[in-house]
C-alpha cells in the first residue's frame, strides 16, 4: 500500500513550511531545489500531516498549496458544508472557518490526496479526532424515513421511553437502514434526554459508518430539546482515538476489543445515563461483549441496552435463547426482507455470480499479503494488478453485451480510476452509451444527470455512487471488486435496490464477478449479505503457501519488531534480532505472528520435544510453559504468544514450524563486524554494504550513520550486547509549558510515592531528577544499571496536576523490580488511585496545551 510522502509536493510550498518552522539552519535546505533534501527536512518537521501540523501551518497550506488544487478546495468546502457562491467565495469562506476537528480532518485529507493517496484506501478516518457539533448553528430538522422505519422508531420510543424498559432487539434485514433508523431514535429520544450513547462494533471498519449517521443527523436532538448545547462524537479503536484519550462525550462509538482491554477507563468517561447499542447484536454472545455490558451495568445503574441485527436466530437453539435473554427476551420491532420487497420498499434481487477463472494469488507480494490479513481488504497495488487484466475486463464487457436487453440501465462499480476509464472505453467501442465518473472528474454531475435522464445506458464509477446519488431506476449493478466490508457492499447494492414505493424498480440484477481465491477466500457474497442464507463453510484452515513462507522475509514482521524495539527502549531493556517466526491462527481464524529470538530456541525445542506430556493437559497453558521452559531467558515470549502456540499445536494435525530469517546474520552488527575483520574490509564500508542490501537494516536502525555506529560498537565490545538507543526527539522550544516556573520538588514527590505506594520500603534507587530540557518522546525513564530515574521537565508546571507527576514517578519506580510492561506490571501500575484519570491527562490533555516558549 502506498505511503504518504512529501515528495510530490510543490517545492515552493515545502520551502515556506521549512522557513516557518524552528528547525536549525533552515536556510541551508531552501537554497536549492533538491527534492530529497527538502523531503528529508519535512520529515524532520512532520513525517505525516496531523492536527498540530495543520494548526501551525494552516495559512501556508491555504495560500501556497490548496489554491493550486481546485478539486481539493471543493472537497474541503463540501466537508465543511460550504456550498454557496463562486469558487473564490467558497475558498474565502473556507479560510474563515474555525479550526474545528472537522476542518483539521478535511485539510489532512486534502494533503493525503495531493500526495497521491486515495483516503478511502489509506485507513484514513474523518473521525480520527473528536467531532464537536456547534448546536447553535445546526438546524433543527427531521430526517426522512420510510413508513416501516417510522414504525420502528415508534416501537423503540414506546419501549424505552414510555414504558422505561431496559433492553430489547431491533430486527431489520441488511439494506433496510438499521443504522439510520436506530441513530434517528437515539439522537431524537435518548441524546435529547441526556443519555450517553455507547455504540459497540466488532470491527473498526463499521465505526465510521455509524459515526457519520450521528454527525449528519445531530439536528434531531433539538426537536425534543431545543436548548441542547453539548454534542460530541468520539470514536475509539486502533484507527481512531485510544480510550485513554476519550472523554465523557455524548456519543462514543467503539470497537469492543478496544473497550474490553481498558474497561477501567469507562468509569471515567461514562455518563450518568447510558444507552449501550450492540451493532450486529449476534456478536453479543462473545465474552468481550459480555464483559463490557456487565461492567457498564455494574457502574451505571441507569443503563439501557439495544441490539441491532438482521439474524437473531443462531446456529443452535441454546445460542438463540442466550441471545434473546441478553436483551430481555424482547424483540421490539421486526420486519423481513420479504415484507419490504412485497410492499415495494425494496426491489427483489436476482443474483448472478460470474466466475472469471482468474487467479491473482501467485502475484500477491508479501506486503500485499500483510495488508490483506491486517485490514481484510485488497491493497491498492493489488487492485491495480487486477484492474489491468485484459481477459478479466473483456469478460466484464462481454457479460453486459451478451445480456444487454435483460440488464437495462446498468451501474458498474469499478476497482480504481484506471479500471473505470478502461471499462468505459471498451463499452463505447461496442457502441454502448456509457459514461464514467470518479473523484476529481469535473463533469461528474452532468454525467450522473445524463444517466438519470436516460441519455446513458451504463455508468461506470469508482465509489462515487455509494454516496447516495439519486438514480432510482437502476436495473443492474455490476460488482467487480472483492470486499469484506458489509457496509461498502450494501452501499453499492443499495444503489439498485430502490423499490417501486421509492421510485425504483420491482427487481434488480446483482452481478458479482468472482475470481479464483485459494488462500484469501472470505470475500463477501452479495447473496449471503442480502438474504442471510449461510454458505457452506469449509473446515479447512487458511494456510500460507509453502513457497511464500519459505521466501518470507522481514516485510511482514517489521511493524511487530518496531513496536518491540520501542518497548525495549522505553523500559531500557535490550532486545536481540529475531531468528524467525511462527505463523499462527487464533480461534477466529485470524493470522498472528510470533517472533522467535535466538535465546528462546532451546526452550521452544524442549517445549516441542515434550509435547506428549502436555498436549492433552488443558491445565497446561502459556504461563505454565513460560515457567517451565523459559525461566532463565532474557528475552521471554509473552504468555499470549505461548497460549496461541499451544492452541495451534492442539488444533492442527500439522504442528506449526519456525520459518527462519535467512538474512539475520547478514545484518546483525556483530556478524558484519566479524566479516569485515576477517576480510580486511573497512568497518564503515561493510556497514554501508549491508545497509544498502537489506531493507531490514533501515527499518531497525534508521539512518546509515546510526547503523555504522552500531557496527563499530560491536567491533569494540566484541559482540557483547548493547542497548539499542532510541532516537530522542527534543520538544521544540515553543512547546515548553506556558508557565515554566519550577513548582515541584521531584525528590520530595518521590519520597511521597515511596510512602504511599511502597510503604516506604522501596530501596536501591539511584538519583531522581528532572530532565535538563523538555522532551516529547516520553515522560519518564528508568535506567536499569544505575536505577536512576529522570522525569521530563515538561511536567514541572502548575498546569500539570501533582498526581500526574507522582503517577509517572510511580510507573518508573515500578521498573526497579520489573523492566517490562507485562500484565503483572500493568496490574501494579493500576493500583495507583485514579490512574485512568492521569493516563487521560498524559494522553489527551497534554496534547491540548498551547505550549510556548517562556
Amino acid at each position: 500500500m502506498k505511503k504518504f510522502s512529501w515528495l510530490g509536493f510543490d517545492t515552493a510550498f515545502l520551502k515556506e513550511i521549512i522557513l516557518a518552522s524552528d528547525i536549525p539552519n533552515a536556510d541551508l535546505y531552501i537554497d536549492g531545489d533538491d527534492p530529497d533534501s527538502l523531503v528529508s527536512c519535512m520529515n524532520t518537521i512532520c513525517s505525516y500531516p496531523d492536527a498540530d501540523f495543520i494548526l501551525k501551518y494552516r495559512s501556508i497550506i491555504e495560500q501556497k498549496l490548496l489554491l493550486q488544487y481546485k478539486d481539493e478546495v471543493l472537497k474541503v468546502c463540501k466537508a465543511l458544508s460550504i456550498t454557496e457562491g463562486t469558487f473564490n467565495e467558497k475558498q474565502l469562506a473556507m479560510t474563515r472557518k474555525a479550526a474545528s476537528a472537522n476542518l483539521i480532518n478535511a485539510y489532512i485529507a486534502a494533503l493525503l490526496s495531493v500526495s497521491g493517496l486515495d483516503i478511502r484506501d489509506s485507513n484514513y478516518s474523518s473521525f480520527r479526532y473528536t467531532r464537536s457539533v456547534d448546536m447553535k448553528k445546526t438546524p433543527c430538522e427531521e430526517v426522512p424515513l420510510h413508513a416501516y422505519q417510522k414504525d420502528a422508531v415508534s416501537a423503540l420510543t414506546k419501549h424505552f421511553i414510555e414504558n422505561d424498559k431496559k433492553a430489547g432487539l431491533l430486527v431489520m434485514p441488511t439494506g433496510s437502514g438499521k443504522s439510520r433508523t436506530a441513530s434517528c431514535f437515539l439522537i431524537r429520544e435518548m441524546v435529547s434526554r441526556g443519555y450517553q450513547i455507547l455504540w459497540l462494533v466488532h470491527r473498526h471498519l463499521l465505526i465510521d459508518q455509524a459515526a457519520d449517521c450521528f454527525y449528519r443527523f445531530a439536528g434531531l436532538s433539538k426537536i425534543k430539546n431545543p436548548a441542547i448545547r453539548d454534542y460530541r462524537i468520539s470514536c475509539i479503536s486502533g484507527e481512531h482515538l485510544r480510550i485513554s484519550q476519550a472523554d465523557r462525550h455524548e456519543i462514543l462509538i467503539a470497537s469492543v476489543a478496544s473497550v474490553c482491554r481498558n474497561k477501567d477507563h469507562l468509569k471515567r468517561i461514562l455518563g450518568n445515563k447510558v444507552m449501550i447499542v450492540v451493532d450486529e447484536a449476534h456478536h453479543a454472545l462473545a465474552p468481550s461483549y459480555q464483559e463490557v455490558i456487565s461492567f457498564v451495568q455494574k457502574h451505571r445503574k441507569n443503563t439501557k441496552l439495544l441490539g441491532l441485527t438482521a439474524t437473531p436466530v443462531r446456529a443452535n437453539e441454546a445460542d438463540s435463547q442466550t441471545l434473546y435473554h441478553i436483551f430481555d427476551d424482547t424483540i421490539l420491532f421486526q420486519v423481513s426482507m420479504t415484507d419490504l420487497i412485497t410492499k415495494g420498499f425494496l426491489a427483489a434481487p436476482k443474483f448472478h455470480r460470474v466466475e472469471t477463472g482468474e487467479n491473482f494469488e501467485p502475484i500477491i507480494s508479501f506486503d500485499e499479503e500483510k495488508m490483506i490479513r491486517k485490514y481484510s481488504e485488497l491493497p491498492e497495488t493489488l487492485v491495480g494488478k487486477i484492474a489491468a487484466s485484459c481477459s478479466r475486463n473483456a469478460l466484464i464487457v462481454n457479460e453486459y453485451l451478451n445480456h444487454k436487453a435483460e440488464y437495462g440501465k446498468t451501474l458498474i462499480f469499478a476497482m480504481n480510476v484506471i479500471h473505470c476509464r478502461l471499462l468505459c472505453t471498451e463499452l463505447r467501442k461496442h457502441h454502448v452509451r456509457c459514461g464514467c465518473i470518479y473523484s476529481g472528474y469535473e463533469d461528474n454531475a452532468s454525467v450522473i444527470d445524463d444517466f438519470k435522464t436516460g441519455k446513458l445506458d451504463v455508468l461506470v464509477n469508482v465509489n462515487i455512487m455509494t454516496e447516495g446519488s439519486d438514480v432510482p431506476d437502476i436495473h443492474t449493478v455490476f460488482l467487480t471488486r472483492p470486499t469484506q466490508s458489509e457496509g461498502l457492499l450494501m452501499q453499492m447494492i443499495g444503489r439498485g435496490m430502490r423499490g417501486t414505493q421509492a421510485g425504483g424498480t420491482e427487481t434488480v440484477n446483482i452481478v458479482d464477478f468472482y475470481d479464483q481465491w485459494d488462500v484469501f477466500r472470505h470475500w463477501l457474497s452479495p447473496e449471503f449479505v442480502i438474504t442471510g442464507e449461510y454458505e457452506e463453510e469449509t473446515t479447512e484452515k487458511e494456510s500460507v503457501k509453502k513457497k511464500m513462507a519459505d521466501s518470507y522475509e522481514w516485510e511482514l514482521c517489521q511493524d511487530i519488531y518496531r513496536s518491540m524495539v520501542f518497548s525495549a527502549q522505553e523500559s531500557n531493556t535490550s532486545i536481540m534480532l529475531p531468528v524467525g517466526w511462527y505463523t499462527l491462527l487464533d480461534s477466529d481464524g485470524e493470522t498472528e505472528r510470533f517472533l522467535v529470538f535466538e535465546n528462546q530456541l532451546d526452550g521452544l525445542r524442549r517445549l516441542v520435544m515434550e509435547k506428549a506430556g502436555w498436549i492433552t493437559d488443558t491445565a497446561f497453558d502459556g504461563k505454565a510453559a513460560l515457567d517451565r521452559y523459559f525461566g532463565g531467558f532474557e528475552d521471554k515470549p509473552t504468555v499470549e504468544d505461548l497460549d496461541l502456540l499451544l492452541y495451534n499445536f492442539r488444533s492442527n494435525e500439522t504442528p506449526p514450524v519456525i520459518h527462519a530469517f535467512e538474512s539475520r546474520k547478514q545484518i546483525e552488527p556483530y556478524y558484519v563486524a566479524e566479516r569485515a575483520k576477517g576480510s580486511g574490509t573497512d568497518l564503515l564500508t561493510a556497514a554501508a554494504e549491508a545497509y544498502n542490501a537489506y531493507q531490514a537494516v533501515s527499518d531497525i536502525y534508521g539512518s546509515l550513520e546510526a547503523y555504522q555506529m552500531k557496527v563499530c560498537e560491536a567491533a569494540v565490545y566484541n559482540g557483547n550486547q548493547r542497548f539499542i538507543g532510541q532516537k530522542v526527539e527534543e520538544l521544540p522550544l515553543e512547546r515548553i509549558p506556558f508557565d515554566r516556573t519550577p513548582c515541584y520538588d521531584i525528590e520530595q514527590l518521590a519520597d511521597e510515592v515511596n510512602r504511599e505506594m511502597f510503604h516506604g520500603e522501596l530501596s536501591g534507587l539511584g538519583s531522581i531528577h528532572w530532565s535538563d530540557k523538555p522532551y516529547k518522546t516520553y515522560y519518564g525513564k528508568h535506567f536499569g544499571e544505575t536505577h536512576d530515574i529522570v522525569i521530563n521537565s515538561v511536567l514541572n508546571s502548575k498546569d500539570v496536576p501533582v498526581d500526574v507527576v507522582k503517577y509517572v514517578l510511580y510507573h518508573e519506580m515500578l521498573h526497579k523490580d520489573n523492566m517490562t510492561h507485562n500484565p503483572e506490571f500493568r496490574a501494579k501500575e493500576h493500583l495507583y488511585p485514579n490512574y485512568e484519570q492521569w493516563d487521560h491527562f498524559l494522553d489527551a490533555e497534554m496534547e491540548r496545551f498551547d505550549i510556548k516558549e517562556m
